[in-house]
């Protein structure tokens, strides 16, 4: 979905210029491009995150999966620059790898990053840091 600008065509609803463009489906797959009020379509979202609070965590985690899937990096350029990211990530122990390595477990996917302590990223923190000495015969990095 895109938002354009189109100075000639005016909203009845707010009196904005701004239009989202969306393809809608008809019969048989095929499929057409309408223009939708880029303000009535953002408080329709808000308004369907209200009235389905349950749904809106697993829709963002199937949407951002689905987009992994699809190629969502699409140059090699971002793809180099994710994996980078990451790499720097785990040696430097910051918190986003923290709470990876938390949230691979199966029994913590009903906890959000929100309701988890930060004591517990420390503990964790200081869990990886021994198991990687272990691993070094006891030398530091």
């Amino acid at each position: 979905m895109a938002t354009i600008e189109i100075p000639d065509k005016v909203c009845s609803h707010c009196g904005g210029t701004r239009w989202r463009t969306e393809y809608k489906k008809l019969a048989k797959g095929n499929r057409v491009l309408i223009y939708r009020c880029a303000v009535s379509a953002i408080e329709r979202s808000n308004k369907w995150k209200r009235n389905n609070p349950e749904n809106v965590r697993e829709h963002n985690i199937t949407s951002c999966r689905k987009r992994r899937q699809n190629g969502y990096y699409k140059t090699p350029k971002e793809r180099e620059r994710s994996r980078l990211r990451s790499v720097r990530e785990a040696a430097e122990l910051c918190d986003n790898y923290i709470y990876k390595t938390i949230f691979a477990s199966p029994d913590l996917k009903d906890i959000s990053r929100s309701d988890m302590p930060k004591e517990v990223i420390e503990i964790k923190r200081k869990q990886l840091l021994l198991t990687r000495q272990i691993k070094n015969n006891g030398k530091d990095n």
